[in-house]
Formats: C-alpha cells, structure tokens, sequence
C-alpha cells in the first residue's frame, strides 16, 4: 500500500474503550438505587444504549430523548421508580453521564499507535458518529486531539456513517483521495462497509472478543512498516 496517505479511525470501541468506561458507570450508577453490579443489569443497560442509539442515528428520536429512553428501559426493566417527568429522566441520566465522564479511558495500545503513525509522516484522521460537544470532550480529555490531523462529527459534520458523504468529509479534512485512506472501526457496517463503499480499504476491530488481533497488528497488516 505504498500509496496510503492517511490512515483513519472511528472512536468508540475502536480507540476508546466506550464498553470499560459505560460498564463502570454503570454500576456505580445503578449501585445508588441497591442493584448488585452483575451481568444481567449490565446486558440490560447496553442493550438500551444500542437500540436507543440506533434510533437518535436514524433520525427516529432527538438525542436527549434517546437518554430519556434507556433509563426509562432499564429502571422499568429492574423494577425501580421511573420519574414521570422529562426533567426528572434527565436529572437521573446526567448522574449516569458524571460516572460515564470519570471512567473515560482510551485502549492502552491506542495512543502508541497513532504516535507511531505520525512518526512515518501518516494523516491521521477520526470519523465518530455522535454529538460534537461529548466526542471533542472525549478526545480533549483522553489526549487523542494532540495525537490526529482531522476530526469528523456527525453532528457536526451534518451526515452519519455509514453513509459514504460522511467519509467523503472525512478524505477532504485530511487532503487525501479515498483510495488513499486506509479505515479502521469495529462496526461492521458503519465503518467497514462504508468506508469502502467511499473508496477506501478498511479493516475490522473487535475489541472485545478474546483473541482477536490488536490496533497494532491491524495497523501493520494494512499499512505494513509500523
């Protein structure tokens, strides 16, 4: 791949270990109204998460509606007091959200990788689908914003992945041809299927399937002189 100019990365579950930070919050956050933290409290809380999520993407429900949701979902599901005001949901998520911000950490490999990229001289690049205002904080916070060229909020950016408007953005800010970009995420069908339905080559992450190849090992397979 001589050619590769620019080597991009979704975020969470990629770069950020959104799944480590959310499950420690979680429990902290559901420990306050007597749930023992346990698989089953935590199946329920990422199974909203992801459907309500899915939702906000699809334009179905506004953002805060789809946090309004999930504690709905999941207080319902282990038999707590829902509150029966938007204000009241709200107030609930927001001590949900204090925990998620506490716990917020990258994959211990993340960081190394991408300063070994931008020693080869390599663009570097993050294309998330999510609110501009919680994924700068999560790069500011995490230190990821002084390691990139470019950044990509949905939210900011107007169009979501997997559509390929939003990779097309992406290859712009980093002043590289699609076919020069290299793409790496763990959903299947946002960042790998988009991305090469944009152009660009792409590889899969899973992150936490035991076993699987790490972000370096990645790397090198589709850069392959790291």
């Amino acid at each position: 791949m001589s050619s590769l100019r620019a080597v991009g990365f979704d975020l969470d579950g990629t770069l950020f270990d959104h799944r480590g930070s959310a499950t420690a919050a979680a429990d902290g956050f559901l420990a306050e109204f007597g749930v023992v933290p346990a698989d089953h409290a935590r199946e329920l809380w990422f199974a909203a998460e992801e459907h309500e999520f899915e939702r906000w993407r699809a334009g179905d429900i506004g953002f805060q509606q789809q946090r309004r949701n999930r504690v709905t979902t999941v207080f319902g599901a282990l038999g707590l007091d829902i509150p029966d005001t938007s204000e009241g949901l709200d107030r609930l998520f927001d001590r949900y959200l204090a925990a998620y911000r506490t716990a917020w950490r990258l994959f211990p490999d993340s960081g190394d990788v991408l300063r070994r990229l931008r020693l080869r001289g390599v663009g570097i690049g993050i294309l998330t689908n999510g609110t501009q205002e919680q994924q700068r904080e999560k790069l500011e916070r995490t230190g990821l914003v002084d390691l990139v060229d470019a950044v990509c909020v949905s939210e900011e950016i107007g169009v979501q992945k997997p559509d390929s408007r939003a990779f097309d953005i992406f290859a712009e800010r980093l002043g590289a041809a699609a076919d020069a970009c290299h793409f790496i995420g763990d959903n299947p069908d946002h960042d790998v299927a988009g991305a090469r339905d944009a152009g660009m080559s792409a590889s899969l992450i899973e992150r936490y399937r035991p076993g699987a190849p790490g972000l370096l090992e990645i790397v090198e397979g589709a850069v392959g002189w790291l």
